[in-house]
């Protein structure tokens, strides 16, 4: 597959523009590319099971290994449905000794009821339906339609400018955190309203990811790249822009688009900051100098996300009361979102601070003797970012949640996850799943007991059951905070 890849993508290159029917090509490229990650997920699922039955599934392929006798008295067919219910027997068996609880799925759950587009302070949004669940502007800062470019600024400034260099930026070789929001820095926020702002990194990822393999088309005139989402057909055009830079030259206004983010580049030189590209093929993440004149595509935060109703607020943070034997009330949402449909941020094992990037980090824990962190500013992110009252939860928080909750697995707006409902009182949390696979894990505060001292127990979500296992503590999963 990989191969395949390479090749494919080495003809597209070498073709110069793209036209319509290499767009077409490309476009099958992204299903199949889909296909073999679906493929490879499910493999991963079926090692996951194998592993909580405490033995190997036997295959077809196995089956035929068996000896001839065997093969003439049962038919293959007939192997493979006695596989699956002894697969089905050891998954009750565990079922019965509530090793794991198996969600009711439900096949066709409500469809969210917000709106596709509206408008902000004059201007319009158009919901993708993003995991983020974050709406895109239709139009460019400065710019009165789709099609055209709008204006172009430095990083960090809030208008135009005759020359682009080093020695006029603001914000060159300033250390700065993510603009996003802030006045100051961020020129959606500071000429179209409260409520917009500039995309971070994370955010224009996300549009590349759900929204693979955009057309490179014109409209009205302009050439541009027409994002579609495939699960509902909705587009986003981001038109040629051009770049001004290193003075005054307006450099491929009528084939190329960059676009910023708010998300500053971590160098030790501070000149820099992520940004999206493209010209007639593929598009891309990447650095520029903050210098230079790029356009900007505004987004707006999603305030009619349907969220998990809450009891109450500890620090800020909304919580639902599940009516447990313990007392324990969990947060309503993961931290790092702002609504019970996000992902937020993810972490590693013991570390306060959430991943950046792609980036691979060594984790200190690794291999370190350690207790239970709950609670512990110093190793739980819950309790170092959301304040005394919070914490991780513990192994024994999550094997009460399974114990006391029916789950479904469902989509709550526009993501798929399950939902813990609980037995007692009716109050439901929703963990969200990430990416294709019908799997999610969360951390917990306990370490293994039996892993040595390099993994830790989390909640481990599939469509087929859930269960706490262990995961090495480098891995970077979300944290869904408890309270007292």
């Amino acid at each position: 597959m990989k191969r395949f890849l390479w090749i494919a993508l080495a003809l597209c290159l070498s073709v110069g523009a793209v036209d319509a029917s290499a767009q077409g090509f490309l476009n099958k490229l992204g299903k199949a590319v889909k296909k073999e990650v679906e493929n490879r997920i499910s493999k991963e699922t079926k090692k996951e099971v194998e592993k909580v039955l405490g033995k190997e599934v036997k295959t077809k392929s196995s089956s035929k290994k068996t000896s001839k006798n065997q093969s003439k008295s049962q038919p293959e067919s007939n192997q493979g449905q006695s596989t699956e219910n002894a697969n089905e027997r050891h998954l009750k068996i565990l079922e019965e000794r509530g090793e794991i609880v198996r969600p009711v799925i439900v096949e066709n759950p409500p469809k969210s009821t917000a709106p596709v587009t509206g408008k902000v302070n004059g201007h319009e949004w158009i919901d993708l339906g993003l995991p983020s669940g974050t709406r895109w502007a239709t139009c460019n800062i400065d710019a009165s339609q789709p099609h055209l470019p709008g204006g172009l600024y430095a990083w960090g400034e809030k208008a135009t400018k005759t020359t682009y260099v080093p020695n006029n930026s603001k914000t060159h070789g300033k250390d700065m955190e993510d603009i996003s929001g802030n006045a100051t820095y961020d020129v959606a926020t500071a000429k179209w309203g409260k409520g917009w702002r500039m995309p971070t990194k994370e955010e224009f990822e996300e549009l590349v990811e759900y929204c693979p393999f955009p057309q490179y088309e014109k409209q009205n005139g302009r050439y541009g790249q027409l994002f579609t989402n495939s699960k509902n057909d909705r587009t986003l055009f981001l038109p040629t822009t051009g770049s001004k830079e290193m003075g005054s030259t307006h450099s491929e206004a009528n084939t190329c688009g960059l676009y910023w983010t708010s998300t500053p580049y971590q160098d030790a030189y501070k000149n820099g900051a992520h940004q999206y590209h493209y010209g007639a093929a593929l598009g891309e993440m990447g650095v520029g100098e903050r210098s230079t004149g790029y356009a900007v595509r505004a987004v707006i935060d999603n305030d009619a996300m349907i969220t998990v109703p809450s009891q109450g607020e500890t620090n800020g943070h909304k919580w639902v009361d599940l009516g447990l034997p313990s007392g324990t009330k969990w947060a309503a949402y993961n931290i790092g979102a702002k609504s019970s449909e996000e992902y937020g941020k993810v972490f590693a094992w013991s570390k306060i601070t959430p991943k950046q990037g792609d980036r691979d980090e060594w984790n200190d824990a690794q291999g370190k003797k350690m207790s239970d962190i709950s609670g512990n500013a110093t190793y739980d992110a819950a309790t170092a970012l959301w304040g005394k009252g919070w914490s991780m939860p513990t192994e024994a928080d999550f094997k009460e949640l399974m114990e006391n909750c029916t789950w479904e697995y469902t989509t709550l707006g526009r993501v798929s996850g399950c939902k813990a409902i609980s037995k007692i009182n009716g109050n439901y949390i929703f963990f969200p799943i990430q990416f294709y696979q019908d799997l999610a894990r969360y951390w917990s505060s306990t370490p293994s007991a039996y892993q040595g001292d390099y993994e830790s127990q989390s909640l481990t979500i599939y469509k087929e059951f859930i269960r706490v296992s262990t995961a090495v503590r480098g891995d970077d999963y979300p944290i869904r905070p408890v309270t007292k």
